[in-house]
């Protein structure tokens, strides 16, 4: 059994803060980022020729990245649990590889009002 995912994101801006990340994806397409998402089913596929096996494609209705340290460390406990849960897997300390600790720096540098510039170029 498979669910697919829509690639279309919601158009209305209440319901998609993914412009949040745009700076972000396009200078640093290396970067992980914590995605929460409320979907529904938005469709049903039927493979006739698998006998008729049926695909659930999920919509996505709201969609927000996590920025705050705090909140993400939160989401991710979430995560570890629930995927323990899913796997039977008991380790809690997966690593999903979000977050970065140099960006984290610079953000609250930034935010105390100290300008930071990395080979001549500011960081935003």
């Amino acid at each position: 059994m498979t669910v697919k995912l829509s690639a279309a994101l919601p158009k209305e801006f209440d319901a998609n803060g993914m412009e949040r990340l745009h700076r972000s994806l396009v200078q640093h397409p290396e970067r992980r980022h914590l995605i929460v998402m409320v979907v529904d089913t938005a469709k049903k596929q039927i493979d006739y020729t698998a006998g008729g096996e049926v695909t659930p494609v999920a919509g996505i209705l709201f969609i927000e990245p996590i920025q705050d340290a705090e909140d993400a460390e939160q989401v991710l406990d979430i995560m570890a649990r629930t995927r323990a849960e899913r796997t039977g897997d008991g380790t809690l300390d997966f690593d999903f590889g979000v977050g970065d600790p140099l960006a984290d720096t610079i953000k609250r540098m930034r935010d105390e009002g100290i300008n930071i510039s990395v080979n001549g170029e500011d960081q935003r």
